[in-house]
């Protein structure tokens, strides 16, 4: 017995992989094969030696612990802040994830919904986003399918090919559905499904306007790869009736509030951090600022890290930041972005002529890393305390 860590590009071929791997109970590890060579060589240090690696040219050179594998059987490692950040796994096991799917069936089944949940991955299944529709499938009895959500104008849109008993759920990005949307025929295809879970970035107005004036089966989800995806959710109705969106915990979920950060209780807590971290079972102290009503829903606030969420992707600002520190200071920041949710931009202290060498600097980061647009000033805009002023910053990008 051993480990396995998977890298298959392909979707499907991915989750078959770790469904062998589950039912071997070999512990795995999810790779993403879209990492960058600094990434590959993070996450071979962390891959313990000997493990079986599938899909990808990586040799682990990890340590593992005393008791590894065999008290790690069942285990799932999934990467969390691996985009133009350092990689991290975060240790769920079987209960874990099973108690995510409880949770969501529960909630729908309170809103009238079967409790066997069919589901469709259209995100990446090294994703916690892409894996849990196929875990939602296995505990309930479901079925699940893989299908393409590129949604290519030039080619038709997949068949779905799901029961009509139970809940047919799809896990969707904002850009995912706005560019499905954009097409004669979108609508119609996701109204295959009865629930669709939107998550992974902040959901631009664009979005909520369709959702509002098309009265669309659209969930807003709050959830972490440490929570096994969901635990909040805002029904479609709050969103039809143009009110704020505000989350609902799902059954077993807690949030409380440390300062003005979300601090997130559930049974869906994964065990930590591999390969010693450990989350206080009290509850899981988040990086968003949220804010709490009376009636226990939460409204998300922003980060509490300098962290940009793009398009589902996590990308750490130092991080590209370091990777142009040879040839100019450079401050990364988010800005709003109608179809990512928020993009990467770069704020330059330096000439324009350093564009072209800074692009090809970028080419080391992952795609959602590198930067959309660039801006050249003298010196960075500096507020009375000698930080930098995001506000003046984001006005030389126009917004």
């Amino acid at each position: 017995m051993n480990a396995v860590a998977v890298f298959h590009r392909d979707h499907a071929e991915y989750l078959a992989e770790v469904a062998a791997a589950w039912g071997a109970e070999l512990p795995v590890f999810l790779g993403n094969p879209q990492w960058g060579p600094e990434e590959m060589a993070e996450a071979a240090r962390l891959i313990p030696t000997g493990t079986r690696v599938v899909g990808a040219e990586l040799t682990p050179q990890g340590d593992a612990p005393a008791d590894w594998p065999a008290a790690w059987r069942g285990r799932t490692m999934i990467p969390t802040g691996g985009t133009g950040g350092h990689v991290k796994f975060v240790v769920h096991d079987p209960a874990s994830l099973a108690a995510s799917v409880r949770a969501l069936r529960d909630f729908l089944g309170a809103r009238g919904l079967g409790p066997v949940l069919h589901g469709a991955t259209l995100t990446p299944p090294w994703h916690v986003s892409g894996l849990l529709p196929f875990v939602r499938a296995a505990v309930t009895g479901g079925k699940h399918v893989v299908l393409d959500g590129r949604f290519r104008p030039d080619a038709p849109l997949p068949a779905t090919n799901l029961p009509t008993d139970g809940a047919r759920i799809a896990s969707l990005v904002p850009a995912q559905l706005l560019r499905l949307l954009a097409r004669p025929d979108g609508e119609a295809w996701l109204r295959r499904f009865n629930v669709v879970l939107l998550g992974g970035s902040a959901v631009p107005p664009a979005c909520l306007r369709e959702i509002r004036d098309r009265r669309l089966p659209v969930y807003l989800t709050y959830g972490l790869t440490e929570t096994a995806a969901a635990c909040a959710l805002c029904p479609p109705e709050t969103i039809w009736k143009n009110r704020p969106p505000r989350g609902i915990p799902l059954p077993g979920v807690r949030f409380s509030l440390k300062d003005d950060v979300l601090v997130v209780a559930t049974p869906a807590l994964a065990e930590g951090l591999w390969p010693t971290g450990k989350f206080a079972r009290e509850g899981h102290l988040t990086q968003d600022r949220a804010e709490l009503g009376a009636d226990g829903t939460v409204r998300i606030l922003g980060r509490a890290d300098r962290v940009i969420v793009t398009g589902g992707e996590k990308v750490d600002p130092s991080r590209v930041e370091a990777a142009f520190a040879a040839v100019a200071p450079t401050q990364a920041i988010g800005l709003p972005d109608p179809e990512w949710g928020e993009r990467v931009v770069a704020l330059v202290v330096g000439d324009a002529q350093l564009e072209p060498e800074l692009r090809r600097l970028a080419e080391r980061l992952e795609p959602a890393a590198r930067p959309k647009q660039y801006a050249f000033v003298a010196e960075l805009p500096t507020d009375a305390r000698g930080k930098l002023d995001r506000a003046a910053a984001r006005e030389l990008f126009g917004a």
